[in-house]
C-alpha cells in the first residue's frame, strides 16, 4: 500500500489496536550504483504517531562491521529526538513535541560507503 510521496505504510504490532504507524522509506543502489532513496520526500503525521523505517533494499549480504547506509539529518536540524538513523537503527521515533506541522522540509542526507543522497521530509497534522 503506497500513496504518492508518502512511503509505504507497515503494520506496526506495537501501534494501538494494530494501527499503521511506519512509513517505510526504502534505501538501495540503482544499476550504475547511484543511492536510491523511494520516495525521496516522506511525510509523517503527528496526529497518527507515525515514525519513518529506513529499509535496505540493496541485495547483499549485510556487513556485521557497520551499517551498510547511515542516515543524518545535519543540514537543517530534524524532526526527531534524534539526528542519525542507520540500517542497524532505522526507526525514526515519534516526531518531537517541539516539532509544528507544516510546510518545513526537514533535509537528510543518505550514505552508501562515499556515496551520498539529500533527500527530504516533512510533518503534518
Amino acid at each position: 500500500m503506497a500513496t504518492p510521496g508518502l512511503g509505504k505504510l507497515s503494520k506496526n504490532p506495537s501501534g494501538p489496536g494494530g494501527e499503521f504507524r511506519d512509513v517505510i522509506v526504502e534505501i538501495g543502489l540503482d544499476s550504475t550504483d547511484n543511492i536510491i532513496v523511494n520516495p525521496d520526500y516522506f511525510q509523517i503525521s503527528k496526529s497518527r504517531n507515525e515514525e519513518v523505517r529506513w529499509v535496505c533494499i540493496q541485495e547483499h549480504e549485510h556487513a556485521t562491521n557497520g551499517p551498510c547506509f547511515t542516515v543524518d539529518f545535519e543540514k537543517n536540524g530534524s524532526p526527531f529526538y534524534e539526528s542519525q538513523f542507520s540500517s542497524d537503527a532505522p526507526v525514526s521515533g515519534l516526531a518531537m513535541r517541539s516539532v509544528l506541522p507544516g510546510p518545513k522540509i526537514y533535509n537528510y542526507t543518505v550514505r552508501i560507503g562515499n556515496k551520498t543522497l539529500d533527500p527530504g521530509g516533512g510533518v503534518q497534522q
